[in-house]
């Protein structure tokens, strides 16, 4: 059970706020625009990053509502290699269904490699 909440928290509870940007970098996509597709899905990671990971800690200092925010080895290492690949598919300025495909493929590894994964302790 703490498997499955470990999971929904990390992938679906990241989503919710971030369906509006994602069905306009669909669109886009659809649209042939590739390029302006990938720029608004960096931008929603990043937006998670700088925006929301904040606002939660200081809700959490203000209401203690028992949040706790704990990065095992595995969001260690996915976060840099996603940092990686992503500087290295917007390297050239230029993107091809290749590329977006690539990227489709890792998110889903990386969803799979969350979801049979351990827990960390605490969570």
């Amino acid at each position: 059970m703490d498997r499955i909440q470990y999971f929904i928290g990390v992938t679906v509870l990241a989503m919710v706020p971030e369906i509006p940007e994602i069905m306009n970098g669909i669109q886009f996509a659809l649209q042939n625009n590739i390029s302006l597709s990938l720029e608004v899905g960096n931008c929603i990671a990043v937006q998670v990053c700088m925006l929301q990971i904040p606002l939660l800690i200081l809700f959490n200092a203000v209401y203690d509502v028992g949040f706790v925010l704990i990065f095992s080895d595995l969001h260690l290492w996915a976060s840099i290699f996603s940092v990686i690949l992503a500087n290295y598919i917007f390297m050239d300025g230029k993107s091809d269904y290749f590329q977006g495909t690539a990227l489709t493929v890792v998110y889903f590894i990386l969803l799979a490699l969350y979801f049979f994964a351990p827990s960390p302790l605490g969570c």
